[in-house]
């Protein structure tokens, strides 16, 4: 429940109710395993088939349907990333690919359609390894059990890894799970008081994030938006730590007549809830996903509750058609690998095709025609320019400084018509950007605060030379909500609204650079706040929201050109 609210934006700490799961499926399953193996009755392949065909089913059904709706309407790139996820999750390793490609977990819940299954991967790789550690290491389990945990928390602690990293993969998380044996393969003691207490506290933590009162706001993100993002005064993972801490005393405090455990048992609403959580959680994120990739980024009161209703309506027919009726058989294996081979080929073949499914000539992508990462390609081309200028003295010498609305800048320079006039070098860093650079710059751009340029830039500053602002842009939170809208007489006029947040964000910029400012945002904003979608010649001007297409660059080239950037 509060991994789906959090989903939804309602519960900003319901993530933790994943840490919660791993302690207790640890607890549960870690002591069978090992006394299994103890006893000489552990049959290690009949295991993980029983895992396979606990969660495979249903994350091929749910895949399936993702591609067949993805087909309906989505843009290539969104198109060929669904696919890719399809295949790393059903091969249980989308928690390896949304760390290669992610990493921030925080920042991608929304129009990502699987993303949410990344914990499938951590699980069934626990499965993987642990009973073959345990096999193993079989004469002194218990004490092994110990030093892995142990060695796995270290792991998470040691400043070796960035904390996407940690989030994701099995290494990290694997204390989580093994922690919780280590509770049931011990004495517990039934200190019911603090058995209640232990779950008070993280029903208040991950529901209401009462240990993240204290906020701060954090530096405002030019990219994102604002200061929308907050950060606790106790970091992410000390928070984690202390959801797996309360898991542990709930686990090891628990009476035999344990009230809480009861309740829940007989209750008509959690009970069934319970049973059916997997199916739950794997069908509402790409209900929520789709709408927002199709229709609004927020989510209503009234909608969420239509979704929820959706989710469980379908979480009703696959737990009782699925989960309850599935054995294991020679039909139902057959079955499952036909359906799997079924939907991975169409995945690798929406893969290969870089997600063109049809002509999309907004976005000049035609059937036959697939570059799968054109626009990443695109925006980042800029890279090459990374290099010192030539001696050349009859161009202007143009440095940008900055991340990849830095090399959008660039792009914008590079296709206006006043490219060939300029001489353009590109860094990514200000703190490390060569000063012979620098010096030879006559005029330099930074997307980023002006307070943050280094006094080096300003006492190295060539004669006449300046140092410019970059502004913030935006057009939309998905294209998909415009594109489903292809076959409308007004397609190519639509417009959408910016944010309030990208509004103050501009304005603070543009204060802190006084008149050396490129104020993107308001060169394509119109009297009613909203601002295009569509270049005049009927393309998209991003492929994101934020990054601009080859024929956004163009545009954004054409207006600065007219303003006098950068040569007045």
């Amino acid at each position: 429940m509060a991994v789906v609210l959090y989903h939804a934006g309602w519960c900003k700490s319901g993530y933790l109710g994943v840490d919660v799961f791993f302690v207790l499926n640890g607890y549960l399953v870690v002591p069978k395993v090992m006394q299994e193996i103890s006893d000489g009755r552990f049959k290690y392949l009949l295991f993980l088939e029983k895992k396979v065909y606990r969660l495979l089913p249903l994350v091929l059904i749910i895949c399936g349907l993702s591609l067949v709706i993805g087909y309906w309407g989505m843009l290539p790139g969104d198109y060929r990333y669904l696919s890719k996820e399809v295949m790393a999750v059903s091969v249980f390793m989308n928690n390896i690919l949304q760390a290669f490609t992610t990493q921030n977990y925080w920042a991608a819940i929304y129009h990502k359609v699987l993303m949410h299954t990344w914990f499938l991967g951590v699980l069934m790789q626990f499965y993987i390894l642990f009973p073959l550690l345990m096999m193993l290491l079989k004469r002194r389990m218990p004490t092994w059990l110990l030093v892995l945990t142990l060695l796995s928390l270290l792991l998470y602690l040691l400043p070796i890894d960035s904390f996407g990293n940690k989030y994701y993969l099995l290494p990290y998380r694997f204390f989580e799970l093994t922690v919780g044996g280590l509770v049931a393969i011990n004495l517990r003691k039934g200190f019911s008081s603090l058995h209640y207490l232990s779950l008070g506290c993280l029903l208040l933590m991950i529901f209401f994030g009462a240990f993240t009162i204290g906020e701060r706001e954090m530096p405002f993100n030019l990219v994102g938006g604002a200061n929308t993002i907050r950060e606790s005064f106790l970091p992410r993972e000390v928070i984690l730590l202390l959801t797996v801490l309360l898991t542990i005393l709930f686990c090891f405090c628990k009476d035999r007549k344990d009230k809480i455990t009861t309740f829940a048992q007989r209750s008509k609403v959690f009970s069934p809830l319970g049973r059916m959580s997997l199916s739950v959680f794997l069908w509402h994120q790409p209900l929520f996903a789709f709408y927002r990739y199709f229709f609004a980024d927020e989510l209503s009161l009234s909608v969420l509750i239509a979704l929820i209703i959706a989710t469980l309506i379908l979480s009703l027919f696959t737990y009782y058609i699925i989960e309850r009726r599935l054995v294991i058989c020679k039909v139902s294996r057959m079955s499952l690998i036909l359906v799997f081979f079924v939907v991975n080929i169409l995945a690798f073949g929406i893969y290969q095709r870089g997600g063109v499914v049809r002509d999309v000539p907004e976005l000049d992508l035609f059937e036959g025609y697939a570059d799968p990462s054109a626009f990443e390609r695109y925006t980042d081309r800029v890279y090459q320019y990374d290099q010192d200028f030539s001696p050349d003295e009859s161009k202007m010498k143009i440095l940008v400084i900055g991340n990849s609305f830095a090399r959008d800048f660039s792009n914008i320079l590079l296709e206006s018509p006043m490219c060939d006039s300029i001489q353009l070098s590109y860094h990514y860093g200000i703190n490390d950007c060569p000063l012979s650079r620098i010096r030879q710059s006559d005029r330099i751009y930074f997307f980023g605060w002006k307070h943050e340029v280094p006094n080096d830039f300003w006492q190295n500053l060539k004669h006449g030379a300046e140092i410019w602002g970059i502004g913030t842009k935006n057009h939309g939170t998905s294209n998909g909500i415009f594109y489903k809208k292809r076959y409308c007489p007004d397609y190519f006029e639509q417009r959408t609204p910016i944010r309030s947040e990208y509004h103050t964000v501009n304005g603070l910029l543009k204060e802190e650079w006084k008149g050396k400012y490129i104020d993107l945002l308001s060169l394509t904003l119109q009297p009613d706040g909203t601002v295009p979608v569509f270049t005049p010649d009927d393309h998209f001007i991003t492929y994101d929201g934020m990054h601009l297409t080859p024929a956004g660059t163009r545009y954004y080239g054409q207006m600065i050109c007219k303003l006098g950037f950068p040569l007045q």
